[in-house]
């Protein structure tokens, strides 16, 4: 045993021409295969390859236990390009039917995993591996693969959850896709026995450990009421060392349990919205309030998480006049920073906005309150320094206070700051009014004038919690998709009078509409888990809950039949 706790293969001296020394090929070829000296597997749980073809037989995985349940797992280090021929050696040995993967071939410019699989059909060694089936959505690709080994009359089907959305020694920013990788995981067991699951990253250490960890905190939790980390982790050691390799992968454990406990699994198929939706208004018994108000008391709660995330710039003197509420306020690691706006000691300055994550893409959309008349210049330079190509705006200004101005032109052009603007044209909508504007910055004359898109809604009134209308909102949104599509490297711009109150909905909606897209699912809980983590008054309670399922159905129902995105 190595000091580091790993089973290093056994070296054989032979003596040579001289009286030279030599290392055993054997020992050589098994030394080679190694990633990283860390994950070498201990001898009493790695994996022997039994074929009398290879010259050794050893490949870098581990049987892992689950709870209460023995070697359900195989963790492995993504297959190199001299040990892809290995793997498949070890699937078909092992009678594997499901393999997690949790990294991408190349992350940041360097590989960290060979394609081991073909993209129609391939032979490794006595194995031919077809690819039979492949369906590809938002962070997922499922593969499935035709095994068949020479010698044997019977194929078999193996089953691969490639998930793409988490970084190397970091975490996925979507806790509930993988909560919903590792109940996909045990159900394929479920309706499929085979032998254990292998799980890959690049190492087989920090993604592999953590997602082992998470499979059994959920059984334990669910099983025992009560979850131990710690002593979780410290197996997963035992069995292969540095599982759960980063303190923020072993942070995240605890986030993940928290969301998958409290809140579960509250997606929800296309075709069953309606049933649902009346499931959720329906008063539980024992409680007698309904079903939706738990599940949004249950979100509320795990936001608490995010009460504590710090907000040190919004709350220096000098920036809190700027902030409208004292209490909606962004989170210093997740607000956006002013570069043309920097103050005298060279900082950037400050804006009270928040980046929002859509369903595909990180950070697409921000977030801000309405200016006041001595931030419009700060508005503008937000817009400018993140290419803000679509303006949403969901208020009438004329209902508001004195504090709220027009910040655009209401004809010609007008000079903000730096800034001058001149209005292209203006049209009325559907609900809505869409003006186009031109931008651009006198301080840089050389750079191009910025084009944008502008929507206000108008029948939206302020007295009135919810919108009157959701098929409004969903026209509105569609317009401004159309609108990104042609411009995708910029971002959306969304704006209300407190930067919360109206621009959860409007997001929220956006998420929704691109999940039915993508996977034919609607997940209001995950959409608002997402933007609460983003800003918590998000989404400021169960009426606004309530009318994000309206959105979904309001989308839904633009087609004929459900049964579209089946």
């Amino acid at each position: 045993m190595s000091d580091r706790g790993a089973a290093v293969p056994t070296a054989t001296f032979t003596s040579g021409p001289g009286n030279c020394t030599w290392l055993s090929c054997t020992w050589l070829i098994s030394l080679l295969t190694h990633l990283v000296l860390l994950c070498l597997s201990d001898d009493h749980v790695r994996v022997v390859l039994q074929s009398a073809e290879q010259s050794s037989d050893y490949i870098n995985a581990s049987y892992i236990d689950s709870y209460r349940s023995p070697r359900f797992f195989i963790a492995a280090q993504g297959p190199l390009q001299g040990t892809v021929e290995d793997f498949w050696q070890m699937i078909w040995q092992e009678k594997t039917s499901v393999i997690v993967m949790l990294t991408d071939l190349v992350e940041q410019n360097k590989t960290k995993c060979e394609q081991y699989w073909p993209e129609q059909e391939q032979e490794y060694r006595d194995i031919t591996v077809t690819l039979s089936n492949m369906r590809i959505t938002t962070g997922f690709i499922t593969r499935t693969f035709r095994l068949q080994k020479a010698g044997c009359p019977l194929p078999r089907l193996v089953e691969q959850l490639h998930y793409q959305l988490w970084p190397d020694h970091g975490v996925p920013r979507n806790p509930a896709q993988l909560l919903q990788l590792v109940e996909m995981v045990n159900k394929r067991v479920s309706e499929a026995p085979g032998g254990p699951v292998v799980v890959h990253c690049s190492a087989g250490i920090g993604r592999t450990g953590t997602f082992i960890a998470l499979d059994s905190l959920l059984k334990m939790a669910r099983a025992e009421g009560k979850v131990d980390v710690f002593e979780c982790v410290q197996k997963l050691r035992e069995q292969r060392v540095s599982m759960v390799q980063a303190q923020e992968q072993y942070a995240f454990l605890y986030e993940v349990l928290l969301e998958g406990l409290l809140c579960g699994n509250t997606g929800v198929p296309v075709e069953n919205v309606c049933s649902h939706v009346d499931h959720l208004k329906a008063l539980d018994p024992q409680t007698q309030t309904s079903r939706l108000t738990q599940e949004f008391k249950a979100l509320q709660k795990f936001s608490e998480l995010f009460q504590l995330s710090a907000c040190r710039e919004a709350e220096k003197p000098s920036n809190q006049p700027k902030n409208r509420k004292p209490t909606i306020l962004p989170a210093d690691h997740n607000r956006p920073i002013l570069m043309s706006s920097l103050k005298l000691d060279g900082s950037p300055g400050y804006i009270n906005a928040v980046f929002v994550s859509t369903y595909t893409e990180d950070d697409r959309v921000i977030v801000t309150q309405l200016p006041f008349k001595e931030t419009v210049v700060d508005f503008w330079a937000l817009l400018w320094d993140y290419t803000c190509t679509s303006l949403v705006l969901l208020n009438q200004i004329k209902e508001l206070d004195q504090t709220y101005l027009e910040f655009w032109p209401s004809h010609g052009e007008s000079t903000y700051g730096r800034f001058h603007v001149t209005l292209i044209s203006e049209e009325p909508g559907a609900g809505f009014t869409v003006r186009t504007l031109a931008v651009a910055n006198k301080q840089q004359p050389k750079k191009a004038v910025l084009e944008v898109k502008f929507w206000q809604l108008d029948d939206w009134p302020m007295q009135q919690e919810l919108p009157p209308c959701p098929a409004t909102i969903i026209s509105l949104l569609g317009e401004v998709e159309r609108c990104q599509r042609k411009n995708q490297d910029s971002h959306v711009l969304v704006t209300c009078w407190d930067g919360a109150s109206r621009c959860g909905l409007f997001c929220a909606a956006g998420f929704l509409c691109e999940q039915i897209r993508s996977e034919a699912l609607v997940d209001v809980s995950q959409a608002v888990r997402m933007l609460k983590r983003q800003r918590r008054q998000l989404v400021k309670d169960a009426n606004q809950y309530e009318f994000c399922y309206k959105l979904a159905l309001s989308y839904l129902d633009s087609f004929k039949i459900y049964g579209n995105f089946k």
